[in-house]
This record gives C-alpha cells, structure tokens and sequence, in this order.
C-alpha cells in the first residue's frame, strides 16, 4: 500500500510539471524560479482596496505585478533575468512604497508594504487687468501656488475715469464677481484671474415730486462703469409713500416696483427717478381672529396710489388660509395663496384674510412594509366637508385588502388603491390595509451551513402561492466577482425548503448568495446573505494562498465548481501538503500557473486539449487510488 502511494504521488508531482513544461512561459524557468513576496498593503495607513494594483521594478524595469483581490493583503511573483542581491523597488498605484528588499531566486519572502500619502499638489495663480490702463489687480494673500480650494483674497484698484465691472476665472469660484475686494476659491490647476475694468459713466438721481422723500445712490460712488450692478434706494417723507422707479434713458431694473433693488449701468450717463405719491392707509385684518395672523410684508402700512402691496397670512394650529377679502374693489395677484401682492388703489383699504378650521388626517399602512398610504393633496389637515383623495401603492408581493377608518368616515370605494372621502368635524385616522399578493411565490434566502474549506450548504424556504408548481435556484457570487454563477433549476411541487451543496469553492473567502424561485418565466429573488468559507489546510507555508484557486483545472473546465477540481484539491490538502518535497511543488505551482491559465482561458481548443489529455485522465488516477491515499 506505502508503494502504491509513493506512485500515486510521484504521478501528480509529475502532473505539476507537466503543467509547467506545457506553459508558453515555460522558458521562465530560463531564467530562474523567481522571489515571491506576500503581505499586508496600506495607502496612508489604510488598508488597500481590491483592485489596487502593485508593480516590482528592478533598476526601472518591471519584473512582476499584481492587484490586490483580498483587502489590504498581496501576493507576488517578481522574476526575470535578475542579478542576486538587485534591490527590488515595489509601486503601489504609481508611488513607491517605503519598503525595498533584495532579490534572491527561490525564496518566499513576508513583506508589509505602506506607502505615505502623496504631496498636496499645488497650483500657479496669475492675477492681471483688462484693459492694462484700466487700473491695477493683486493677489493680497500672495502665497501663491495654492493647494485646491484655498480661499484667496483679490483685490481691484481702479484708475482715474476707470470703474471695477467684475473678476473672470476658467475654473475656480468667486463669493462675489461684481466686488473689487473678492475672495477666490482655488480649483486644482494652474488658473489666471482678470479684473475687468470700463470706462465710468455718470448716475444722477433725482425725487418726483421734490419733497416727496429721497432716491439713494446705495454705494454712493456717482459714476460706474458699464455692466456694473448699482444698487439703488427710496426712502419717503411723512404723508408720501413710493410708486415706483423710472430711469432716462431707459435702463432694465430688477425691480421697478421695490423701494431697494438694482440695475445694470449701461454705456451712457442715466438718470435715476424715485416717483413717489400720497400714502393711503393699509389695514389687515384675520378672520376669525384666533384662526392666525397677518403680515403687511413691507411693513410700511401706508402706501401711495399705484404701490405694489406685499401680504402674508400665517394660519394658527388647527386652521387653514381661506382666501383674501378687501372693504372695495381690489385685484388680488392670487386671492387664495397665503402670500400676495396687489397694487394700492387711490384710497384707504381694509384686507381681510380669511381662515377655517382644519382637522388632522392621518394615514396608516398595516402591516407597516405592506405598502405606502399618500394623502394625494398632501395636505395633512382639512376642514369638515372638504373631499379627500387618498391612494395606496402595495410593496412588492403585496395587495391592498381594504381601507378602514373611524365610522365618521365614510369611503367612496374602501377595497379601490385611489378613493376619496369626506372630512368630518374631526381627527381621522385612516388604515390601508396590506396582504401577500394572492397567488406570488414566496423565497428567503437562509444561512448557510456545513460550510468548509472549499464547499457549503446553500438552503432556502419557499412558498409556491397559487402556483401548482415552481422551480428553485441559487444564485453565488464573490464580492468582487462580475457576475453571479447559478445552480440548476429544481422543480419542487409544494411548500418547503430547499438545500444545495455548493463545492469547488476557494478557502478563507467571502460569497454572496441569494435565492431564486421562478413561475412563468417570472423570477423572484430572496435577500442576498454572506458566509465566508473555512481557513486553507496547511497555510502555514509561508505563503498566502487563501486568494490562490485552481487556476490551470479551473480555466479548463470555465468554473471552479466542476467535481474534478475537488479531487486534485483534495489530494493537494491530504498528500501534497503533508510532505516538504509536496508542498514546496504546490508553491512553485501557485507562482507559476497563473499566466498558463490565462492561455487556456481564452482558447476553447487549449482547453479541451488540457481537459481530454492531460487533467482528466490524472484526475482519474488519482480518484482511483483514493482508497490508499485518503488511509
């Protein structure tokens, strides 16, 4: 029996070399076995993400790279015509890590890599004017470059018969363009800002009537340059109230009718006119009187003949606004929104905002993931009498059953998803009601369990509805996976649970599962659930072959599920592992085999070659003589 395993093991041994003799990249062994390096990885003291990408460069020359599959840890192979003792730099995304370390051919050495976080780039600011005559711009901060996002302070001198316009940039933001003392938020790249400078052109402001109150030049500079925003005021006398703003030549006002607002100078000297008239009194009333309150906006509580008139009404807890009323004749821009405007008649006038009592609506859905309840109008309070519109819109798997509510409510259709009601003199609540969708298969996603090395139970409870039959499923995928690989469908014709052995899997890694049940050419999935599978047999070698697979047996039979992956497995974990001649030819098997995969992967005559000649028939020999092996 010993001779009989001796033989099963030299066969196996011989298939690795096989393997490796049979590789395009076989020539590698020219050249050495190479230095294998593992570890932990950290950018700035944070472990590296999956797909971080590692290069070793001997002398400037890449001699091996990877990308990280499993976070903040590496593997790799740096081999190459390489001189003994050549210091090997590694780059972890571009920058080099802090660590260096000699090659010796053969070895397997643990090495942490880190790497610091990279200088702040900085960037060039450039601060000129236009016209060069026009006046004078200068970085006051004046420590430039900048970091992005630096707030810098900008300053704009203008020259005799100059104005300031406003500050230009290609990239970067300004708190206030139109301000000759500007703070600048940096953007990450070299950036040149120009202040922009015209010719002034005079502004003359002037009150009509004389006497009627003042027109106020705000900045009170008396002369800006084109394009410039001017900020202008009215303020009027007692017994005067403001109409409005008119301009000679005409100029585009923001607001002809505010008593503050602004312009933009144009190319020409303007005058500026404040026209004011007779103020007539504004009263605002409430009714009822505890139903809110009333706002005169301007808060003037006069105005002249022609004036724009500002009102607010604000509701009282448990009231609603109605709408507007006046004593005469008033056009309302809206009478029934809570803020408006209308414009002064020639006389006194009352306003009266009007306001109603409103009762709480409140919506409920039972049970509370069996759907949404919408109050439509989405007003939350009505008053008694007022029509209500409500909709329900099930959850996934769920039907409305009815809606239910207090006996003053009285539906228009209590089993319609969208009805209507009218409100009473009274707090309602209202209930929609939810319950699994008549006839919908069911499926949850369960733990799994007997999970090992390589291999796990996936299980799952299900429903069928109204369904005489459905078919099950898994689906299983690892975190960084593209895609999710399934198992078959199985039919199943009642109620119940679901199991499904999952081999072929890799040692001390994370895979997602979910369940699937299918009626009708219709899928249902079940939540996504993790488990993770059992630390790698004889991992201490001073390798982490916890990321490492069946690379060649996999990319020949396209999954790494298929039952002869399981038998080399096996025998590698069993045999191979336990002797140091066995353990030292998997190592070499895991530096090497990747790129050989990658040959056979991507050629579909390679791989039923390397499956028909090679593995099956070892695969053969070694099930054969499992009987001795496994004793």
């Amino acid at each position: 029996m010993k001779a009989g395993l001796r033989s099963a093991k030299y066969a196996v041994c011989g298939f690795l070399v096989v393997l490796l003799a049979l590789s395009p990249l076989g020539g590698v062994a020219a050249v050495g076995m190479g230095h294998g390096f593992f570890g932990a990885v950290t950018l700035d003291g944070v472990d590296a993400p999956v797909g971080t990408v590692i290069v070793a460069k001997v002398e400037g020359t890449t001699y091996g790279s990877t990308a990280v599959t499993t976070v903040g840890s590496y593997g790799l192979l740096v081999q190459g015509d390489i001189e003994e003792e050549a210091t090997i730099h590694f780059y972890v995304d571009g920058q080099e890590a802090d660590q260096a370390f000699g090659y010796r051919d053969g070895w397997t050495t643990e090495l942490n890599l880190t790497v610091a976080a990279p200088p702040t780039p900085r960037y060039a600011l450039t601060v000129t004017a236009d016209p060069a005559a026009g006046g004078n711009a200068t970085d006051q901060t004046g420590q430039s470059p900048y970091a992005a996002g630096t707030l810098v302070t900008l300053r704009a001198d203008a020259n005799l018969g100059y104005g300031f316009v406003r500050w230009t940039a290609p990239a970067g933001e300004f708190e206030n363009e139109t301000a000759d003392e500007a703070t600048f938020t940096m953007p990450a790249q070299d950036v040149t800002v120009t202040a922009s400078f015209a010719l002034l052109y005079e502004l003359t402001m002037r009150e009509e009537p004389a006497g009627s109150g003042e027109a106020i030049d705000v900045d009170a500079k008396g002369a800006y340059p084109v394009g410039a925003t001017v900020r202008i005021k009215a303020e009027s006398e007692t017994g005067f109230g403001f109409i409005n703003w008119t301009a000679e030549p005409e100029v585009e006002f923001l607001n002809t009718m505010a008593e503050e607002t602004t312009f933009t100078m144009p190319a020409y000297a303007v005058t500026i006119t404040a026209n004011f008239g007779t103020a007539y009194e504004l009263t605002v009333v409430r009714n009822p009187t505890e139903g809110g309150s009333v706002v005169d906006v301007g808060g003037r509580g006069a105005y002249a003949e022609g004036a724009l008139v500002r009102i607010e009404a604000v509701p009282a807890a448990g009231y609603a606004f109605v709408n507007w009323t006046a004593d005469s004749e008033i056009d309302f821009d809206d009478a029934t929104a809570a803020e408006t405007v209308f414009t002064m008649p020639g006389r006194a006038v009352t306003v009266t905002a009007n306001f109603e009592r409103v009762y709480t609506l409140s919506l409920v859905e039972e049970p509370s993931h069996g759907g949404d309840a919408i109050d439509i109008a989405g007003r939350g309070a009505y008053p008694a009498g007022a029509v209500v519109s409500i909709k329900a819109v099930p959850a996934s798997g769920y039907r409305l059953v009815n809606w239910t509510g207090p006996p003053a409510v009285t539906l228009d259709d209590a089993t319609a998803e969208e009805t209507t009601f009218t409100m009473p003199a009274q707090a309602v609540v209202v209930i929609a009601n939810f319950a699994a969708a008549v006839g919908a298969p069911t499926v949850t996603t369960e733990a799994a369990t007997g999970i090992t090395t390589y291999s796990a139970n996936l299980n799952m409870s299900y429903t069928l509805g109204d369904a005489p039959s459905v078919e099950v499923r898994f689906a299983a995928k690892r975190p960084t996976d593209p895609s999710w690989f399934h198992t078959p469908w199985a039919a199943r014709d009642a109620d119940g649970t679901y199991s499904y052995p999952l081999t072929g899997l890799v040692a001390q890694t994370e895979y997602h599962i979910k369940a699937q049940v299918r009626h009708n050419d219709t899928v249902i999935e079940g939540a996504v659930v993790p488990f993770a599978t059992a630390q790698q047999p004889g991992a201490g070698l001073g390798l982490d072959l916890s990321a490492f697979g069946c690379f060649i047996a996999t990319a020949a039979y396209g999954t790494p599920s298929a039952e002869q992956i399981d038998v080399l497995r096996e025998f590698r974990d069993e045999v191979l592992m336990e002797s140091a001649v066995g353990s030292r030819l998997v190592a070499l098997y895991y530096r090497l085999s990747p790129p050989v995969a990658e040959v056979i992967a991507e050629n579909g005559f390679v791989r039923t070659l390397v499956r028909e000649l090679l593995i099956d028939p070892i695969v053969w020999m070694v099930d054969a003589t499992s009987d001795m092996w496994r004793q």
